[in-house]
């Protein structure tokens, strides 16, 4: 109960500052909403008409026949497709290839079956696309392989004709000639997932960079602490460290979801009065809750650990937000790492913003629930758990009596 009563005190105190300060709290605030706001509208068409290239297939044979290896080499000749060829029978492989549509690895997946299970019937090509690309993507995609189905049945019949000698007769000119292959494109990708809109990049990325940027405040406020001799009273008080920084964390734990939340509510509803796209927020609200929540603990973290490291409010200013930026220019939030390059977007994942964007992105983008966030979250609360671990053992020793 004396612990309880210790860690009131101790958030009394941390918002009994905050309130102070009320402008700075609001423009803390406002800040991302504003971003969002400004960016969302002014990439909507960047976002809508970016090709990636070359674009990864990967091309499943269940037919072990002619028409998978020719269907490829024609797709293989077309400098915006990157394919590969795999040759495999069962559900398995199928799911796998899927798989790898679904989660990214490829933008198209490309499953040559047969249409009722005989060797004589046109082969059934089925094409899964990546749903986080656009849809002017996608279309393009479908599109080429239609051609490459197209340049096949002018092969088989230039061949045929040949064979007939180009005559009237029997098997000339006046047999029907079938397709070689019949397309089915996989709706939506593969789950109904909305195609990827400037809004569900810049919503998630700029209420990241907002969080991240508490290092300057919390910064502030420790090193006010220090010069207005509050941490000299505050040794003198049987109180644990740990109850002081959970005073700290709490309040800025809250400001950070209520701007979540502003961030989002603007997405979902203001944006769309203004011409841009509403934000598609997914069908996993649990999932959404438990990666912003993993993402605010690693924010106030680094947050705390830049405090307990500078001495100087210049410090804290400059060491904070450069750092704070400069991740977030690793980690495709002030530029998507979509229209990176190759060598730039695996170097993306070495930024926590780039987890934390990841794991919005599943939901938003790939209509992923809570399994598939887990493996950003887990590097967020480990890297939370890092920083606030060295943050609280500073903090601790700078309470120990001298």
């Amino acid at each position: 109960m004396r612990r309880l009563h210790q860690l009131r005190a101790a958030l009394t105190k941390e918002t009994l500052a905050l309130r102070r300060d009320v402008e700075a709290l609001l423009i803390l605030i406002a800040m991302p909403a504003v971003f969002v706001l400004i960016m969302s509208l002014a990439l909507q068409d960047t976002f809508a008409h970016k090709i990636p290239e070359p674009m990864r297939v990967v091309l499943l044979d269940q037919t072990h026949g002619a028409f998978a290896s020719q269907f490829a080499g024609i797709l293989r000749k077309n400098a915006s497709l990157r394919v590969s060829q795999e040759a495999a029978t069962g559900a398995v492989a199928r799911v796998r290839v899927r798989e790898a549509a679904r989660t990214g690895r490829v933008a198209f997946a490309i499953v040559v079956t047969r249409s009722r299970g005989t060797q004589s019937s046109p082969a059934r090509v089925i094409l899964y696309a990546n749903p986080a690309l656009p849809a002017q993507v996608r279309a393009l995609g479908v599109s080429l392989v239609r051609q490459a189905i197209a340049h096949l049945d002018v092969i088989r019949l230039v061949s045929r004709l040949r064979q007939a000698g180009l005559s009237g007769g029997p098997g000339g000119w006046n047999q029907r000639l079938q397709s070689s292959a019949r397309l089915v494109v996989a709706k939506g990708g593969l789950n109904g997932a909305p195609t990827p809109t400037s809004v569900q990049q810049n919503a998630p990325a700029w209420a990241l960079l907002a969080m991240f940027f508490l290092a300057v405040p919390l910064s502030v406020s420790l090193i006010k602490e220090r010069q207005q001799g509050v941490l000299l009273r505050l040794r003198a008080l049987p109180v644990p460290s740990w109850v002081l920084l959970a005073g700290k964390i709490i309040p800025y734990f809250v400001i950070n979801m209520i701007q979540l939340s502003v961030v989002l509510f603007e997405g979902r509803y203001v944006l769309p009065l203004l011409g841009g796209d509403a934000l598609d927020m997914g069908h996993a609200p649990g999932a959404l809750v438990l990666i912003a929540a993993a993402a605010n603990i690693a924010a106030i973290g680094y947050g705390l650990l830049v405090a307990t490291f500078v001495r100087t409010q210049e410090q804290a200013t400059s060491f904070g937000a450069v750092s704070v930026l400069i991740m977030g220019a690793i980690g495709g939030i002030l530029v998507p790492t979509m229209v990176m390059p190759a060598t730039m977007q695996r170097f993306a994942v070495v930024s926590p913003m780039s987890w934390g964007l990841d794991g919005f992105q599943a939901i938003f983008v790939r209509g992923e629930g809570v399994t598939g966030i887990l493996p950003d979250m887990w590097r967020l609360l480990v890297f939370g758990a890092v920083c606030l671990l060295v943050a609280a053992m500073r903090f601790r020793r700078e309470l120990r009596p001298q």
